[in-house]
């Protein structure tokens, strides 16, 4: 059963976090925009269509950004506890900091819900149509790729259709490639098959490629190791944004670690994006955990900017610790586990001495 003073505590932390990501949000699609003033006038598209692309990649600048919207958030709460003396009152009626901390955690574990459901639901499809409405509208080209990252089938030109296994997002490289060429009588006239093609300054690099003639009867025509060869298809998926890691759902990631695995590649990159999107829900609850104790003061001369001051520092250096080993567990330094997840181990045992040391200080 939660508590009232539970209850307000969420009800104020719900009420400060909307007004802080509305104005983080409101903030980035300004930035956003600016960056993309030159579309209207480069591909003689309209102003409202330029803004409606615009509009379409909030949801993903909202879970980008909410983590910084929670370190100020819960720093306003518990400086509209303080300064109304709702806290004092609080612990003067016997509470006891630890449990002050449940209103925080149910919030921190909900958001969490939320970014992980977004990270995997919400932004692989709403990026996806965001693309194809700018290249219907804005680019004004027809778009027929899937947003996933594996057993992609596109119609080329010319009578031609292609399969691709498996796309790697990191790389930009395509797997297990076979191209069908049908004759007028929709007759399968050749296949063109290559384990990879991976990008080059002057093209892209076949590996393994074959060509065999299906007409009058199968027979390889053609074959070489390496070859490289102008793919225009490669270049237009290479570009499209949500094939890129970020915009991925975690199906579409296990899928290609699966593929690979199969192929006796290493998977650590994959596994790597994996627990970064967990992480990147958990920080949440680590950093409202983190911050909440740190705004708990009650001298006479407590300052809302020295402890502003303390709480921006203690969220810029946990930023700045996930950032190096995010780069660290990609470069190979440390293991995909411990590149996501060490500044969540390392903060969650620093939260709980900071709400250790709080409750038995007073």
């Amino acid at each position: 059963m939660i508590s009232k003073f539970n209850k307000y505590v969420i009800l104020l932390f719900l009420k400060y976090s909307i007004a802080v990501q509305l104005l983080v949000t409101i903030v980035s699609l300004l930035a956003e925009a600016a960056s993309q003033t030159g579309l209207a006038e480069k591909y003689d598209a309209s102003i409202t269509n330029v803004m409606i692309y615009n509009l379409m990649k909030v949801p993903f600048l909202i879970y980008s950004s909410i983590p910084l919207s929670i370190v100020f958030s819960t720093l306003l709460v518990m400086i509209t506890l303080i300064k109304h003396n709702e806290l004092t009152a609080y612990v003067s009626l016997g509470g006891k900091i630890r449990n002050l901390a449940y209103p925080f955690i149910y919030c921190g574990v909900a958001v969490a819900a939320l970014l992980l459901f977004t990270a995997n639901s919400i932004n692989p499809k709403v990026m996806y149509l965001r693309e194809k409405f700018a290249s219907e509208h804005i680019f004004k080209k027809q778009m027929d790729v899937r947003p996933t990252l594996t057993d992609i089938w596109m119609k080329m030109k010319n009578n031609k259709f292609i399969h691709i296994k498996v796309v790697d997002p990191e790389k930009v490289e395509f797997h297990y490639v076979t191209e069908y060429t049908l004759d007028d009588d929709l007759q399968v006239q050749s296949i063109e098959t290559y384990n990879s093609a991976k990008k080059r300054d002057q093209g892209w690099l076949l590996h393994n490629q074959k060509i065999y003639s299906m007409q009058p009867i199968p027979k390889k025509i053609y074959g070489r190791w390496n070859i490289l060869a102008k793919k225009p298809i490669f270049d237009e998926l290479s570009d499209m944004p949500f094939l890129k890691p970020r915009y991925v759902s975690l199906s579409d990631i296990y899928k290609v670690r699966e593929v690979m695995q199969e192929q006796k590649v290493n998977t650590s990159k994959y596994t790597m994006q994996i627990y970064k999107i967990y992480a990147h829900s958990l920080n949440v609850i680590v950093i409202i955990m983190t911050i909440f104790p740190l705004t708990i003061n009650f001298n006479r001369n407590y300052s809302h900017i020295k402890v502003a001051a303390v709480t921006v520092s203690a969220g810029f250096a946990y930023w700045m610790l996930v950032s190096s080993c995010l780069s660290l567990g990609k470069n190979g330094v440390l293991s995909p586990f411990f590149g996501a997840f060490m500044p969540i181990i390392i903060f969650t045992m620093v939260s709980a001495y900071l709400i250790y040391r709080k409750e038995h200080s007073m």
